[in-house]
């Protein structure tokens, strides 16, 4: 597509359209080269067949579209987590709590890579408000979480369960890039006495949400316990 091939969207449903194809492109853009955002304003506007003014139309900056894509990764993981938790009203234990959001995480690469380069790349490029928006949408999933989890166990009151969800996206944000480091340190990583080093993002993420899950149960069942103060 040649840049400028779109017209000036007048329409509210026009607007819509280029703003789900920046989106699209975006996705692919960081699915030829993943771990890594080296694409400009003037590549994605190029590859969405747009000018680069254009695109300032849609959304502030690059980042801001990057902003965009987790925000909806994040709404497709938590559809896909309550997928595989079902709809029984069975409870469930905190080993399949644990599994079934590291299985459903690692199942989204691009959600833990824009995790894991939100505070550190993405929110230095875009506004107060969007910033503010973007919070504002997160804190909301992360109550729509804790509801469904604090639905399937009977362990964990419901600020044990917004505890735990605040705590598993800080384990995504560390956990993503050590589990996928650059090609130099995954060589340097090889040796033996390195290996402590090595990590799995779905087993590793496993393993400390189990761990999160069994110290909160334990300090949700102390007596005088009064939950999670954010």
């Amino acid at each position: 597509m040649k840049p400028g091939e779109f017209q000036r969207a007048r329409r509210p449903e026009q607007k819509e359209e280029r703003r789900s194809h920046l989106l699209n492109v975006t996705r692919t853009l960081l699915s030829e080269q993943p771990g890594a955002v080296v694409f400009g304003l003037n590549e994605l506007a190029r590859h969405a067949g747009m000018t680069k003014s254009n695109v300032y139309r849609y959304f502030e900056s690059r980042e801001a579209l990057l902003m965009e894509v987790l925000r909806e990764e994040a709404a497709l993981w938590y559809n896909d987590l309550r997928s595989d938790l079902g709809t029984s009203n069975e409870p469930v234990s905190a080993e399949r709590l644990a599994d079934a959001i590291a299985r459903t995480a690692s199942a989204r690469p691009l959600l833990g890579h824009l995790t894991s380069i939100l505070p550190s790349i993405i929110e230095h490029n875009v506004s107060a408000e969007c910033i503010r928006d973007f919070k504002t949408g997160s804190l909301l999933l992360i109550q729509e979480c804790a509801s469904l989890l604090h639905g399937r166990t009977r362990s964990l009151s419901l600020s044990a369960c917004e505890e735990f969800m605040h705590w598993t996206l800080i384990m995504i944000t560390g956990l993503w890039p050590l589990s996928h480091p650059s090609s130099v340190a995954n060589v340097a990583l090889q040796t033996t006495e390195l290996m402590p080093f090595r990590y799995d993002f779905e087993r590793d993420l496993k393993r400390g949400l189990r761990l999160l899950l069994r110290g909160l149960s334990e300090e949700t069942a102390r007596p005088g316990h009064l939950g999670f103060d954010p």
